[in-house]
């Protein structure tokens, strides 16, 4: 739902005379007030970016066969299920200033419409392409010249260790809790290396979208940050 005068008008939150101006970044500027969406406005609401599109993950999907088309500066992302909103709306933040790619990998901890999602990614996901998979087969077969790399705790190479491509993707499971990494997934023939990120001894692990910030631009890094200023 694209927010009009009629919404606005049945949604209760303001009246005729009050009515914002018809430019969409006005209209986003009055429900967001540093980063966070007003109270007066309800949660399932969906504002619009300056071009007028919706903000949200789920309109602004990528189909698994564009993806695999696109030529990138940064390897790809892929979050393995997922559980965290917050998480997911950082990592559509971070894809969008670095020019990744998003995969999330069913089954999804969240609703893609949750809030804490949208509050995370701020209005960057008009700017993100994000791609849901159904399953991990999904993945495999629409980037089948992609090397994936897999970062887990477990690994012993260091993910500095690594000389990253552009085609690469790089997979994260899901965040700590009482379900481990799922072997099949991370340590599977598909998978090329496996790599960690070194740590002070008996801590358990960094933040999820944290560790793929740190991955994904020692990957630009390596690459000149190529599309970058």
């Amino acid at each position: 739902m694209i927010l009009t005068n009629e919404s606005f008008l049945e949604s209760g939150t303001v009246s005729e005379e009050t009515m914002p101006a018809q430019n969409p970044e006005q209209q986003v500027e009055k429900m967001f007030e540093y980063g966070y969406r007003k109270s007066n406005y309800g949660p399932d609401e969906l504002v619009t970016d300056a071009h007028g599109n919706p903000i949200s993950v789920v309109d602004a999907m990528m189909k698994p066969e564009d993806a695999a088309k696109m030529e990138t500066s940064t390897p790809h992302l892929c979050y393995y299920s997922p559980r965290i909103p917050g998480n997911t709306g950082s990592a559509i933040r971070l894809c969008a200033v670095t020019g990744s790619v998003l995969h999330l990998v069913e089954p999804l901890g969240f609703n893609l419409r949750d809030t804490k999602l949208r509050r995370a990614g701020l209005d960057y996901h008009d700017m993100a392409h994000v791609v849901l998979h159904p399953n991990f087969e999904s993945l495999v077969e629409s980037m089948p010249n992609s090397r994936i790399i897999a970062f887990t705790a477990h690994a012993t190479k260091l993910y500095t260790e690594i000389e990253y491509k552009p085609t690469d993707i790089l997979l994260f499971g899901p965040e700590p809790g009482n379900i481990p990494d799922p072997v099949d997934i991370m340590f599977g023939p598909h998978v090329a290396e496996q790599v960690r990120l070194p740590m002070r001894p008996s801590l358990r692990s960094l933040n999820l979208t944290n560790t793929a910030s740190i991955a994904l631009y020692e990957a630009w890094r390596q690459l000149g940050f190529e599309g970058g200023e």
